[in-house]
């Protein structure tokens, strides 16, 4: 399961030449074998003096082309013994429509059991309908949990602060809620985090 984090933030596109008339990609995947260094036979010994290593004269390789006929643009993207996981955007997440709640939109993340459980694992917390792609544009994190009697609950993330108690190395929160009942309710906490503070004046 992945990261929600990781599902949106921290990705780049590919870019057209300037004014490209059509701006589509056509992609496309190449699977061979690759050979390493420079030989030339498969009967020549791999000439790697590492202890333990475990290549061998040739690789399984995979190359991803991405070609625009609009702009004549062109990425290759290649690795060696790479894996493909076909999915869903049901599943994945990244790709299925934010749900707005509270004045805020969240961005689901990846469910947890495909099939059995329909909820997403966490969300990605915006002001704005736009998708998030820097961490200066996430307002808030959602997540799941299980309390010690197996209840499901929910924990809020609100504030972004780089120095905050709350968090990982990518996103730090000045502050968090758990135990809410549902995502709404977690969504609501989130929401007043940025409503102007009253403050009583006497006179």
């Amino acid at each position: 399961m992945n990261s929600v984090r990781d599902l949106y933030l921290g990705w780049a596109g590919f870019a057209h030449e300037a004014n490209c008339p059509q701006p589509m990609w056509e992609p496309q995947v190449r699977r061979d074998e690759g050979r390493r260094g420079r030989l030339l036979t498969l009967d020549e010994e791999h000439g790697c003096k590492a202890e333990g290593c475990e290549h061998c004269n040739v690789f399984p390789r995979v190359t991803i082309r991405l070609v625009c006929w609009g702009c004549g643009a062109v990425h290759t993207v290649s690795g060696e013994d790479v894996t493909s996981n076909p999915t869903t955007t049901d599943v994945l997440g990244y790709g299925r429509d934010a749900q707005e709640l509270a004045g805020l939109w969240l961005w689901p993340g990846s469910l947890v059991l495909p099939g059995t459980d329909d909820e997403p694992h966490d969300w990605l917390v915006t002001r704005t309908p736009n998708r998030p792609q820097l961490a200066a544009e996430v307002a808030g994190l959602i997540c799941r949990h299980r309390t010690a009697g197996g209840h499901l609950r929910w924990q809020a993330n609100a504030i972004a602060d780089p120095t905050g108690p709350h968090g990982d190395d990518q996103l730090r929160w000045a502050r968090r809620q758990s135990d809410f009942l549902s995502v709404e309710k977690a969504a609501e906490w989130i929401a007043t985090q940025y409503q102007p503070q009253r403050v009583a004046v006497t006179v």
